[in-house]
């Protein structure tokens, strides 16, 4: 468990690095591009995610956990390394093909040619060689410079509306420099494996089971900027969802560290079937990212209005209303992390995972068709929520016949109310202290003071746990 713990930590790390880097551009970006700008550039990556989702066809949760597999093994490991990036590169030229025939003649053309650099370095970046070997410090480092290098080319370099061409091209650079700097570090793990020993069409298959859940999944993630830009003409509409989205989706990616860390581990106990081990890993995990997401689910929803003005600018109050409605899917992502991304991909049961997400996708693509012209982002964000709650309950359903974790996540209901008490207290604060950084501040530090105060007076046994582990009490 100390592995996992420190791996936790590393990744925790880096995502509390891409949770700061937007907090503090954002407000510099909202201002210096403005919303019409911002929305371009939200609507553009969204098509180039797409692109990338479809081509990659899988490979990239499939990679960590065959490498997960055969961790092990150097020649093993070795042999479906270069497999694997020999498939990369075979859809790599299909999906550029296709890229360059849908966005030739956009009216971004310019800025999805230079998002090609993007694409390319996505394709053949191997952190997933690393991933599934649970070495995190090599990742971890590499983003965590590149992200800061990045960060300060935007203050120094992006100063008005005419940057956003500059903009966009760091972000593609960065990627670039990232995926290349790692490759030094892959000679002390992979070994030369002779052309004739592999056997690449074997990873197809199998990838392509894994890309399926994928595939729904990006329908609701991804397409929801793409049909509110075509069903309203307003890029200023996909600007305010997109900024919604991501300071909903900045904390989630610290709870949610604990899913990138767990499913190799997973991976490799069921290889070795050790499920009494799984069992307990995913009780466990359960508990933690179910007692992180509640507070902060209710937290954004109660800081959201104070928050935006100051934050990102008049220009933008819409954000608010998208923050609100969006701010409860951060407990079924929390959750379906470990139902899906832990347990389903981990175990080679993939159905469930294109059964449940295919349901959710279409869901959403119906209520974003009906309600997006009449209600515009919000539309999309109430799509958005009922397409992540069937996801979990689709799942949970399934889960518990295999691992019997209902009563755990009842029994994580309570942090619920303890998140629920806290909101109304950091509400009512928000309330009378007015619109400025210092209400956010004080929201902020009542209510981690009023969560942590109610778990300690319930004595809850998961919060006592872990402090005894940190004081080194027996």
């Amino acid at each position: 468990m100390g592995r996992i713990v420190k791996n936790y930590l590393y990744n925790s790390a880096y995502q509390l690095i891409a949770i700061i880097i937007p907090i503090i551009t954002a407000p510099y970006l909202s201002r210096v591009l403005g919303p019409y700008n911002l929305g371009i550039e939200g609507y553009v990556s969204s098509v180039c995610q797409i692109f990338t989702t479809v081509g990659m066809i899988g490979l990239s949760s499939y990679s960590i956990r065959e490498i997960a597999y055969v961790r092990n093994d150097k020649y093993k490991r070795s042999k479906v390394f270069w497999e694997l990036n020999i498939a990369r590169c075979v859809v790599f030229i299909l999906t550029l093909i296709v890229y360059f025939l849908t966005t030739w003649n956009s009216p971004y053309k310019i800025y999805y040619m230079v998002q090609i650099i993007w694409i390319f370095s996505t394709f053949f970046d191997v952190s997933w060689l690393f991933s599934g070997m649970e070495i995190f410090r090599i990742t971890v480092a590499r983003n965590f410079i590149i992200r800061l290098a990045t960060v300060a080319f935007i203050f120094l370099f992006v100063k008005d509306q005419n940057d956003l061409f500059l903009y966009i091209s760091l972000w593609a650079l960065s990627q670039l420099i990232g995926t290349v700097s790692i490759l030094p570090q892959v000679r002390k793990y992979i070994q030369f494996v002779p052309l004739t020993d592999l056997e690449i069409k074997k990873h197809f298959l199998p990838s392509i089971r894994v890309f399926l859940p994928q595939l729904a999944t990006m329908l609701y993630l991804q397409v929801d900027k793409v049909m509110i830009e075509h069903l309203t003409n307003d890029t200023k509409q996909v600007a305010f969802y997109n900024q919604a989205e991501k300071l909903i989706k900045a904390p989630l990616a610290l709870i949610t560290a604990a899913s990138t860390v767990m499913m190799p581990r997973i991976a490799n106990e069921f290889v070795n079937k050790g499920t009494e081990k799984i069992q307990s890993y995913l009780k466990s995990c359960l508990e933690f990212l179910m007692l992180m997401s509640f507070p902060v689910a209710f937290g954004i929803a109660g800081i959201a209005k104070p928050l935006v003005p100051w934050y990102l600018g008049e220009d933008f109050l819409p954000v608010a209303t998208a923050m609100i409605v969006l701010s409860p899917i951060i407990v079924a992502i929390a959750a379906t992390s470990l139902s899906g991304d832990q347990y389903f991909l981990a175990t080679k049961q993939t159905k469930i995972l294109t059964i449940s997400y295919t349901i959710s996708a279409i869901l959403n693509l119906i209520i974003n068709y009906l309600l997006i012209p009449i209600y515009g982002f919000v539309g999309a964000a109430i799509g958005t929520v009922v397409a992540e709650y069937s996801v979990l309950i689709m799942q949970y359903y399934v889960l518990n016949k295999q691992i019997k974790i209902l009563s755990t996540f009842i029994g994580c209901l309570k942090y619920g109310i303890f998140a629920l008490i806290m909101y109304i207290a950091i509400t009512f604060l928000g309330n009378k202290l007015g619109i400025n950084w210092k209400t956010t501040v004080i929201q902020i530090g009542v209510g981690v003071c009023i969560y942590i105060g109610l778990l300690l007076v319930s004595k809850d046994r998961f919060c006592y746990k872990y402090i005894k582990r940190i004081l080194r009490i027996k």
